[in-house]
């Protein structure tokens, strides 16, 4: 009799310990706004390590074309964004993007690392606005050849994902 009742009172004791943790709704890594997907890098996912992201592929090869990331740094009160496209693109025609039809956005590429090339920019409260009342961006690179990418981004959930790490 005294082996099944050790096993009740640890699964009670479990019960209660789970029960007091904060529910998984809480944290926001995983979760996913329309277009935007939420990772967070500590397990409690506090605001300020959370980013949201897109992964845009190639639907014949499934290989990343586009990686578009938003969140905020510890000094900054305004979100950063970082754009990462592929290796071989012609690095002297940089990046560009534009909200819906409105006007192209210039980034010089920063960095190329072994899981692509990076641009990032900064939002000031117009910029941001534009971002979240937009219905989608199309970003723009050139590979080695010169051939344009025109690469769509939406803007759907952008406002939501951006309030759950902010």
């Amino acid at each position: 009799m005294p082996s099944k009742f050790i096993p009740s009172v640890i699964i009670a004791g479990l019960i209660a310990v789970l029960s007091a943790l904060p529910a998984s709704a809480e944290n926001p890594h995983g979760k996913v706004y329309d277009s935007w997907r939420i990772q967070c890098n500590s397990p409690t996912g506090a605001p300020s390590s959370c980013r949201m992201f897109q992964n845009i592929i190639v639907k014949d090869s499934r290989e990343p074309i586009l990686r578009f990331f938003v969140g905020y740094a510890e000094e900054s009160k305004a979100p950063i964004g970082l754009i990462v496209v592929p290796l071989g693109m012609n690095l002297a025609s940089g990046i560009t993007f534009k909200i819906d039809d409105g006007q192209t956005y210039e980034l010089a590429v920063e960095v190329c690392l072994p899981n692509g090339c990076q641009a990032r920019f900064g939002f000031d409260e117009n910029f941001l606005d534009l971002f979240k009342r937009g219905n989608g961006a199309t970003v723009t690179f050139f590979g080695g050849n010169q051939q344009p990418f025109n690469i769509p981004v939406s803007l759907k959930g952008f406002t939501a994902a951006l309030d759950t790490i902010h």
